[in-house]
Formats: structure tokens, C-alpha cells, sequence
């Protein structure tokens, strides 16, 4: 029998969680509820008790000993909920998403009608009902560097993404096989992983960012599918949860470009001269991001 869990991590960000989670308390198509408080420096964890004083089993409070970063919290509420729990299907949701019934079967429809496939995910939307970008291409170095840059990624944008009708279709004609999916919501299927895989899906050197091309050159391979489905969509209040803790555009750049630097080393297998000059790309963007946001005021 099927049994999903649900994934939320939460850092210092008690109140975006708790009504979170007080929604997905209302989807009876939901087994249990992970909720991972990512060793928060305020009183998260004592707002976060309240969910077990309100819940009738379905929710469980972890803490880590130490903040990790988005994929050694959630890596904890995986571990948890497909050994402890025996969940079949693991869905990871941000805090700052909003999601239906019926998005989140349709999403669980089209992961388990995809052969091969275990991720799944929707298209996504914000608050105000606006398409935002809902899959990514799995691109070699130098192009991605491309898409990193604030005039470069506009100049060269037909070279760094496919347009929705060029993926190749998934198990119905509503899904698409893309290469990676962002980290706001997913949900994955524990059987079709290799044993023991799915504790270890998350690259735990990664504080944030970048986790979703780890994540998608991961099932690459071990030979597995990702797949968008194309026909429903989840709401995402993007960065609501980062911005109350890495404020600054620039600071979160220049935690962006340790990522990337960490990702085309240990995963594009870059050597010290593409490395070098990947460096000196990058800091050419972080002066244009400095000169736009600091000199000029812009926000984005």
C-alpha cells in the first residue's frame, strides 16, 4: 500500500512553516508530515511544538544538530520518513509553497505512469498566478556559466533553455521528461532507487543552491527519469524562507557561486584551468550584481 510523507524543512522561519503544515494537515491523501527544524537560532522549535499539541499522530518534529543547509535538513526528514516511517513515496515541500489535492495526486499520477521515473514535480506559479521557471536543461560548463550572468543569460537564452514542447513526453500526454526540477516541491519514489540510495540523494556540501542539477545529474546516473507535469501547478512565494536568512542579493550570490564552483568540480569534472576561469567569470558577475544592487539600488 502506498504511504506518503511530506518533507517540510524549517529555519528560523517558524510561522511560514506552521501554516504550511496546518494546510497539508487538511490532505487526507497525505500518511504522515516530516516537519525538520534545521537547528533554528530562535524559538522556531518551541512555536514548532505546537504542531504536536494539535495533531493526532500524522506530524513528527525533528531537530538537527547543526544547520546544514538545505540538503542535509531535508536529507534528515528523508532518511526519517522512508526508514522509520516505511514511506513509499517522499514529497519535499518548501515553506513558502501552497499546493492542492489535486495537484499532489495528479504529481504522484504521473510519477508512478512514467516508467523508469522517480521525481516528479509540477509547473509552478506565484502568488500572483504568474508562470515562473519550472524545470531546468543539464548544461556543460561553459554554457552554464552563461546562464549565470545577468546580461549573458538574456543574450544567449535560446542556447540555455528548451521550450516546454521540445521535452520529450512522459507516461500521459499531460508530463514532460525534463533534466532537473527546482527544490520548492518534489516528490520521489523510494522502490525505484537503487538500495540505499535514497539516503544519500542529497549532496550534504551543498549548503543551498544548486541541489536541484545535483540532484538531477544523481538520477541521470543511475539511469532514472525526471518528469514535469504540465497540466496542474503548486503556488511558490519564491525565497520568502532564504530572504529571512541570507538577506543581502550579494550574499546570496556569492553562496550561489560556491555551489556552482563545488557542482562543475565534483560533478562536471571541470580540472584547475576551467576552474580558474570559471572563478574569474563568476567574479565578473558578482561586480555587476555589486554595481546594479549597491551603486544603481536595484532588487530583484
Amino acid at each position: 500500500m502506498d504511504k506518503i510523507s511530506c518533507i517540510v524543512l524549517n529555519y528560523n522561519d517558524a510561522p511560514t512553516t506552521l501554516h504550511l503544515v496546518r494546510e497539508l494537515k487538511e490532505l487526507d491523501v497525505l500518511d504522515s508530515i516530516v516537519v525538520v527544524d534545521n537547528c533554528s537560532t530562535d524559538d522556531s522549535w518551541e512555536q514548532l511544538k505546537e504542531l504536536e499539541r494539535e495533531d493526532g499522530g500524522r506530524v513528527y518534529l525533528l531537530q538537527t544538530g547543526k544547520n546544514g543547509g538545505y540538503g542535509f535538513g531535508n536529507q534528515a526528514g528523508l532518511d526519517f520518513a522512508a526508514g522509520r516511517l516505511g514511506a513509499t513515496h517522499l514529497m519535499v515541500a518548501n515553506p513558502d509553497i501552497h499546493i492542492t489535492r489535486e495537484c499532489l495526486l495528479r504529481v504522484k499520477e504521473a510519477l508512478d505512469g512514467t516508467e523508469g521515473c522517480a521525481m516528479s514535480s509540477a509547473m509552478v506559479r506565484d502568488p500572483k498566478g504568474n508562470p515562473q521557471l519550472s524545470y531546468w536543461k543539464l548544461l556543460p560548463l561553459w554554457r552554464d556559466l552563461l546562464d549565470t550572468g545577468l546580461v549573458t543569460r538574456r543574450v544567449f537564452k535560446p542556447l540555455l533553455t528548451a521550450p516546454l514542447k521540445a521535452l520529450f513526453p512522459g507516461g500521459d500526454p499531460g508530463c514532460r521528461l525534463a533534466d532537473a526540477l527546482p527544490g520548492s516541491f518534489f516528490m520521489l519514489r523510494a522502490d525505484r532507487f537503487p538500495e540505499g540510495a535514497i539516503h544519500s540523494i542529497f549532496d550534504k556540501n551543498i549548503f543551498l543552491y544548486y541541489e536541484e542539477k545535483v540532484l538531477g545529474r544523481k538520477l541521470r546516473d543511475m539511469g532514472l527519469k525526471t518528469v514535469l507535469v504540465t497540466d496542474t501547478f503548486y503556488v511558490h512565494a519564491h525565497s520568502v524562507s532564504i530572504d529571512k536568512t541570507v538577506g543581502k542579493i550579494l550574499a546570496k550570490q556569492k553562496i550561489l557561486h560556491k555551489s556552482k564552483l563545488y557542482y562543475y568540480k565534483e560533478y562536471l569534472h571541470a580540472g584547475p584551468v576551467k576552474l580558474a576561469a570559471a572563478r574569474v567569470f563568476l567574479a565578473a558577475v558578482q561586480a555587476e550584481v555589486w554595481l546594479l544592487t549597491e551603486v544603481f539600488g536595484l532588487r530583484w
